[in-house]
């Protein structure tokens, strides 16, 4: 029997789904399950995962791609890419090409390139999982180190996966001196977000008096979790390492509560008034701030609105990671052709947020929103919990005729794709 020819459909499928070569967090997390791990270790205590499985990451992040994926970094964003320690600074004007990265990684210097999702496919699909599982952005590190690589700088970052790809490297931890410390404070008017971090957010330097209390050596293959603010080092083991690093941008309590209070600022014209020009002397004026503050505080607890601050929060976190999704040129044909037996897939790494009101029930991705009347929101809420499913599934009170044209629009807008008899 002849091979049936693939239809043109078929081709723009396998181009509009993406190959599946990250691991979930599930996965990632081996025996541990993300439930566990956020209940027992997430914000609390360091998760070492030792494999004895040298090719774990094989598939995440092959050998063959390491040198590739530096030098697209290198062509494409040559600031992504970077020699640790930082060049002297007579070196600082100078462009970074591969010569000097290749000199500089002889003499002794790790190889970072920073953001390096933006540069490989499967750590793209990677960051997606992670978000989807931890509310938090992501930004995936490549730190490619020579075997005689000097000692990383005793020091902390936020939150933070780090997997030894190939190679090994030693890890030492000293016990976190402030729990949780801050990041970041909003700048004021008259500064830029440099001066903020440098001048008025605490950096609760460690000062390593103690040393550190626990050692690691990862192999290829293992995994290392980092709470924020967690005292660290790491150093070369007598091999060629390659690790990447999974640090996250969380958000606050202290967040929200910065979002409510510039939501009531929009309608209490009392916070919107300038301070006096004499408060920076003191004397009267400053007792006027004083005592303004302190009315102001009385009210306010009864003013905010929480959840229209959360809910700000959570949709200006949805639009910017829809920035960084990929586009869907070519997905009405598959919109046109999908059928009631057809089953579709979720894309990799799209984040979902359901959400009703004024009587409409609505389903935001990225930087788009669908919107259907609220008694057809069981549909959108299923289409949130179901990764994959069959387009007559959908429950609720839609039609036939209603179901293929809101997985239509689905597709069309990027969330869903049709998948392939083989695939399903």
């Amino acid at each position: 029997m002849k091979p049936r020819p693939r239809s043109a459909r078929v081709a723009r499928q396998e181009a509009l789904a993406p190959p599946v070569h990250a691991p979930s967090l599930e996965t990632l997390l081996g025996g541990l399950t993300p439930e566990a791990f956020l209940a027992d270790h997430w914000e609390q205590r360091v998760y070492h995962l030792s494999r004895e499985q040298p090719d774990f990451y094989a598939a995440l992040l092959p050998r063959a791609e390491v040198d590739h994926l530096i030098a697209s970094a290198l062509a494409l964003d040559p600031t992504s890419v970077e020699l640790l320690p930082r060049a002297r600074p007579g070196d600082a004007g100078r462009p970074l090409d591969s010569q000097r990265l290749q000199e500089g990684y002889d003499a002794g210097n790790t190889v970072r390139v920073n953001a390096a999702h933006r540069f490989l496919g499967p750590l793209r699909q990677l960051r997606g999982h992670l978000e989807q599982g931890l509310g938090a952005l992501v930004n995936v590190n490549l730190y490619c180190a020579p075997a005689r690589s000097t000692t990383a700088q005793v020091h902390f970052d936020r939150h933070c996966f780090v997997l030894q790809v190939s190679g090994r490297r030693k890890w030492s931890l000293s016990p976190r001196e402030t729990d949780l410390p801050l990041e970041y404070v909003p700048p004021f008017r008259f500064e830029d977000l440099e001066d903020s971090r440098g001048f008025r957010t605490p950096r609760f330097q460690p000062a390593g008096s103690d040393g550190p209390t626990e050692h690691f050596v990862l192999e290829a293959g293992d995994l290392l979790y980092l709470p924020r603010g967690h005292v660290h080092e790491s150093r070369a083991d007598g091999t060629h390492s390659v690790h990447l690093t999974l640090g996250f941008k969380t958000l606050t309590y202290v967040d929200c509560l910065a979002s409510a209070l510039y939501q009531l600022a929009h309608r209490e014209p009392a916070l919107r008034r300038s301070l006096p020009p004499g408060f920076l002397h003191g004397g009267t004026a400053q007792e006027e701030v004083h005592e303004e503050l302190r009315r102001l505080a009385e009210r306010l607890p009864q003013s905010l609105d929480m959840d229209a601050a959360v809910t700000d929060i959570a949709r200006a976190f949805l639009h910017k990671r829809g920035q960084l999704t990929g586009m869907t040129l070519g997905a009405e044909d598959d919109a046109a052709h999908l059928g009631l037996q057809d089953r579709v897939e979720r894309r990799a790494g799209q984040l979902l947020r359901y959400s009703e009101g004024a009587g409409k029930a609505r389903l935001q991705f990225g930087q788009r929103t669908v919107s259907v009347p609220a008694d057809f929101g069981e549909a959108l809420r299923f289409i949130q919990r179901n990764h994959r499913f069959q387009v007559r599934a959908l429950p609720g009170p839609l039609d036939d005729e209603g179901r293929l044209a809101l997985v239509g629009r689905l597709t069309r807008e990027g969330l869903l794709y049709a998948l392939r008899q083989e695939e399903d």
